[in-house]
């Protein structure tokens, strides 16, 4: 049984936090596999995300993008994990990843082949907070700097056409990584969007903010 005290009870606040990690965890002790393996066999292989793991090959370091100031922190994908994380660790292109984003856009399939059900993705991008606080702030605070924003299960989603300071459609579920990359995925626009970049701190929320007015602007919505 765990010996570390929780922090605060459960469903009486958000908190972003390790939850995703142990949840990994979990997967491995079911599985009897490494996280890696199971997503490796579940997931990459058979969306054909070839770039995607916790580890990048030698032939391919000289793909790795790097934070252009060099003095900020990122983790080194040349060298095995000492434990593979489900919420930090992972390395992937936007070509695989836009893959992940479509088969989730089209309701958990891909290619003929369905890796989600309906039901599961609605109850991802459903708002399981109601009225209860963000410690130390609401997830639209944490990762843009705006409100009008829920958490679902792994994503953050869209309560409406208001209060959120961005552009965007209600239901609209997105996330982002450490090193400053972004994504989301927006079903009335029948929209996903991936960005990349290495860039950390604060000016982060700068550019998602800035990507998501760049997109809205680029739409063609009088068909």
């Amino acid at each position: 049984m765990p010996k570390a005290p929780l922090v605060r009870e459960p469903g009486t606040a958000f908190e972003y936090s390790l939850a995703v990690d142990v949840l990994g965890r979990v997967i491995e002790a079911v599985s009897g596999q490494r996280l890696s393996a199971f997503l490796d066999e579940r997931l990459f292989r058979p969306l054909n995300m070839v770039d995607t793991g916790f580890k990048v090959p030698e032939a391919n370091w000289n793909r790795i993008a790097e934070p252009l100031r060099r003095k900020m922190h990122v983790l080194d994908v040349k060298i095995d994990p000492l434990n593979e994380l489900a919420g930090v660790g992972g390395v992937s292109t936007p070509a695989d990843y836009l893959r992940f984003c479509q088969m989730m856009l089209n309701g958990g399939t891909l290619d003929g082949r369905r890796y989600v059900s309906p039901t599961t993705i609605k109850l991802m991008t459903s708002d399981h907070l109601g009225n209860r606080p963000g410690l130390p702030a609401l997830p639209g605070k944490a990762l843009m700097g705006v409100d009008g924003y829920t958490f679902g299960l792994g994503f953050m989603v869209r309560q409406g056409p208001g209060l959120a300071g961005v552009p965007g459609s209600e239901g609209e579920y997105m996330w982002a990584g450490h090193g400053g990359t972004f994504f989301w995925i927006d079903p009335e626009e029948k929209l996903a969007v991936v960005f990349m970049a290495q860039v950390l701190g604060g000016i982060r929320t700068y550019y998602y903010r800035m990507i998501k007015a760049l997109v809205a602007q680029a739409l063609n919505n009088s068909a």
